[in-house]
C-alpha cells in the first residue's frame, strides 16, 4: 500500500504517452465507439514507475463511460472518473478520512463522481459526485461529441504533458 502523499506525487508528476519504446510529444488519437483502451504512460521525471489510463464506454448504455488511472507495477488505482454511473462509499470513516467525503459516508451516488485515492483504505473505494469537485471542470458526458473535453480534463488531472489531438467521428444515420 502506498501513502497519501506518494498518491499525491504520482498524480503530479508529468506522465507521457508511450507506444512501445517511443516516448511521444504529440498524439493523434481517434477512438472507435465504444471505447475501450488502455494508453500507456510514463515519467521523464521518475522512470521507477510507469502508469496507464483505461478507458470503458458501457455497449449498451453509451452515455457510461469510466476514466481509470492507476500506477502499473502496483495495480494501485490513483483516480477514476465514473460519468453516469452509480458507487457506494463506505458505511464509515476513519479520522483520517478527508472531510470532502464526510457527509458521503455509507451513501449511494446515483450520478457521475469522481473517486480519489484514500490513504487507509482500498483504493479508490472513496467518491464524490462530479458537481461537487471544484478541481474537475467536465462534469457531464451526454455522448460522442463530449469525449474530446471529457478526456482532456481526465489528462490534466493526472498531468499528462502530451499534447492530445483527439479526433472523434459521428455517424450520420
Amino acid at each position: 500500500m502506498i501513502t497519501q502523499e506518494q498518491a499525491e506525487y504520482l498524480l503530479k508528476l508529468p506522465k507521457y504517452i508511450i507506444e512501445g519504446e517511443n516516448i511521444l510529444e504529440l498524439k493523434d488519437y481517434s477512438p472507435s465507439f465504444p471505447i475501450e483502451e488502455r494508453i500507456y504512460l510514463i515519467s521523464k521525471d521518475d522512470d521507477a514507475y510507469s502508469f496507464f489510463i483505461e478507458i470503458q464506454q458501457s455497449r449498451k448504455n453509451q452515455i457510461k463511460l469510466t476514466l481509470h488511472f492507476q500506477e502499473d507495477d502496483t495495480n494501485i488505482g490513483l483516480l477514476r472518473v465514473d460519468y453516469n454511473g452509480r458507487h457506494k462509499n463506505p458505511e464509515s470513516g476513519n479520522s483520517a478520512l478527508p472531510n470532502i467525503f464526510k457527509s458521503y459516508i455509507g451513501m449511494w451516488i446515483e450520478e457521475s463522481h469522481i473517486h480519489y485515492f484514500v490513504e487507509g483504505y482500498n483504493p479508490l473505494i472513496w467518491a464524490i459526485p462530479l458537481n461537487r469537485d471544484e478541481t474537475y471542470p467536465a462534469k457531464r458526458f451526454a455522448g460522442v461529441n463530449d469525449f474530446a473535453d471529457v478526456l482532456k480534463t481526465f489528462c490534466n488531472k493526472i498531468n499528462i504533458e502530451t499534447n492530445l489531438i483527439i479526433n472523434v467521428q459521428t455517424k450520420l444515420l
